[in-house]
């Protein structure tokens, strides 16, 4: 990555989460001075030690101030569970909030480059498959809603002069240690090794486009040295059915047993991301974990918290919801 002798530091919001985490980690390994924004209402899985320069607030509590060193900003700090925001849909308006904010003081801090995080689920139920970037948005939960919302304030700054360079990323499906047990490969991991049991919701042939944590992690540095497309697809290219899934980890548990669920509202049936774009902008990405792999790796991660901390993590999501 260029740097710049009075703007040296990378900003993650929401550092101490899954993505971000990951990303502040490897950023830091590779030398980079990095600071992180995490407010902590959501208990990071790992604690945020290791990450760089660390700043406990909300991204609503950003000021200026706080942005005269950044050269860059990965902007992933987000109220991302679909199933809770049908239950507080008023609390995921922060979503655009905080992006319309931090997006207004990069532009008058002069921050150069922001790289917005966004999800599949703003494409809904896709009419193409695989889906490219220009398909229309069609959310289908509050979360979805607010991702789209923020995908426009990001656009509003796309063309606005004196504004930072503004790219928006959508991930497909990410996964992998330290996500937290509201996803579904990690409520798989805890629930199998606590009680032996995979709950599935629906009828299990619903399909993700899922992408392993260190390979996003790779493309998302890959991308901050390219100029940013207004808008990009990260995923494989490839779907995988909830039942897939769930035959790796029986594979790795004799007697484990399907514990069927009601299906979410509003379900979509597949997510599958077009990745011509994303191959264009950072190339052919070598050496990604497959799919059986990465449920292994998950999985061994797991078993390496202990059953106490797995079922405390469990309970807190459990009551959340």
């Amino acid at each position: 990555m260029k740097r710049n002798s009075l703007k040296d530091r990378i900003l993650i919001t929401g550092g101490a989460g899954f993505i971000g985490g990951h990303l502040a980690r490897a950023l830091v390994s590779s030398g980079e001075e990095v600071t992180v924004l995490d407010d902590l209402r959501v208990p990071p899985m790992i604690p945020p030690e290791g990450t760089g320069k660390f700043l406990e607030k909300t991204v609503l509590e950003l000021e200026e101030r706080d942005l005269s060193d950044i050269r860059l900003v990965y902007h992933l700090a987000s109220h991302k569970s679909v199933p809770r925001s049908f239950k507080q849909p008023l609390d995921y308006l922060e979503n655009v909030d905080s992006g319309r904010h931090l997006l207004a003081l990069c532009a008058s801090a002069g921050v150069p480059k922001v790289v917005v995080g966004s999800t599949c689920e703003v494409y809904g139920q896709a009419g193409i498959l695989p889906t490219p970037e220009a398909s229309p948005l069609s959310p289908r939960s509050p979360y979805a809603v607010s991702k789209v919302g923020l995908e426009m304030v990001a656009g509003a700054h796309q063309h606005a002069s004196g504004a930072p360079e503004v790219g928006v990323v959508r991930f497909f499906n990410v996964y992998g240690p330290a996500e937290r047990p509201d996803a579904l490969i990690p409520r798989l991991c805890a629930n199998l090794l606590t009680r032996n049991e995979l709950p599935v919701e629906g009828d299990g042939e619903q399909r993700r486009d899922f992408t392993y944590i260190t390979d996003v992690v790779d493309k998302l540095i890959a991308l901050a040295d390219q100029p940013l497309p207004p808008v990009i697809n990260f995923g494989s290219g490839r779907s995988f059915s909830v039942n897939d899934v769930v035959r790796v980890l029986q594979a790795a548990s004799s007697g484990a047993e399907i514990a069927r669920k009601r299906p979410r509202p509003n379900e979509i049936s597949e997510f599958r991301a077009d990745t011509a774009l994303q191959t264009r902008h950072i190339g052919e990405r070598s050496g990604g974990i497959g799919l059986e792999e990465g449920i292994r790796l998950t999985l061994n991660w797991w078993e390496s918290r202990g059953l106490d901390d797995i079922r405390q993590r469990i309970f807190q999501e459990e009551g959340a919801d």
